[in-house]
């Protein structure tokens, strides 16, 4: 984890100075308004829940259009591993923008959720513009105040661009270094599959979003982030996309990924 803070740390700096090329287009993004929130108090960082041994899991997936799809594969892979899981997802909503959405708000307080992922934090593609991460950091608060697990959601890299996964890993580990939080490796998961096998299917034709096999691959890595149980430990499912093979794949390379990138320091 050390050296992907390094690698923010370097960005931080370059922005500052204003460094970096001209294109500050962000992935489904626009530049934050002044309206940002207060940033968290140092009193107010809780310790990580741990709840990875339940008999039940209730999951609240909250993000943009990178959630789409993936409640529906976690469900499925709970199913197939006989894990009871209940899902809810509110998608199409980056996390700084609906940080004060009341009915959201109310979503998150009133049910006990076990876990709580979290995508949508607003990146650079460019990398040559920073944007605040004070609203991911107050989410990440709300969550522990209600016992639950938050995870945080690095998407995976663009097509042809595996440094695109170390650098939005960075951003988000820099995150839970100021509000302790889990960080699913999603990015680098993605990147060892790649390296392995790189005519993968992974990239829908736009290079930004996920095709169904993707989306598992995504999925298994939440599998193992709020279960601790290994991904590679599960059998083929003919209910989930992928032949054997792959599905073999993608769990092998699954928990080498969080070995080598823990996400949670309970």
């Amino acid at each position: 984890m050390k050296k992907h803070l390094i690698i923010y740390a370097m960005m931080l700096m370059l922005g500052a100075c204003g460094s970096g090329g001209s294109n500050n287009t962000t992935k489904d993004a626009t530049p934050v308004g002044d309206g940002a929130t207060q940033p968290i108090k140092s009193t107010d960082n809780l310790a990580i829940p741990d709840n990875r041994q339940l008999d039940t899991y209730d999951v609240l997936i909250i993000g943009n259009s990178h959630v789409s799809g993936v409640g529906l594969l976690l469900e499925k892979i709970f199913a197939h591993a006989n894990k009871p899981i209940n899902i809810e997802t509110h998608g199409g909503m980056f996390l700084d923008t609906i940080v004060d959405n009341d009915s959201i708000i109310s979503t998150l307080q009133n049910k006990q959720w076990s876990h709580v992922i979290l995508q949508g934090q607003k990146y650079s593609q460019s990398q040559s513009t920073l944007y605040p991460t004070d609203a991911t950091e107050t989410w990440i608060q709300r969550v522990k105040a209600v016992g639950a697990t938050p995870i945080l959601f690095p998407e995976h890299p663009l097509v042809n661009n595996p440094q695109d996964a170390v650098y939005v890993q960075s951003i988000h580990e820099g995150i839970a270094e100021q509000q302790f939080s889990c960080v699913a490796p999603v990015g680098l998961t993605w990147n060892q599959a790649l390296a392995i096998s790189p005519r993968l299917d992974l990239h829908q034709n736009d290079g930004n979003h996920a095709t169904q096999l993707g989306k598992l691959l995504s999925s298994l890595v939440f599998y193992e982030t709020i279960t601790g149980e290994p991904a590679d430990l599960l059998t083929f499912s003919d209910t989930l996309p992928g032949d054997a093979a792959t599905q073999a794949l993608f769990g092998q390379v699954t928990s080498q990924s969080i070995i080598d990138n823990p996400p949670c320091d309970f």
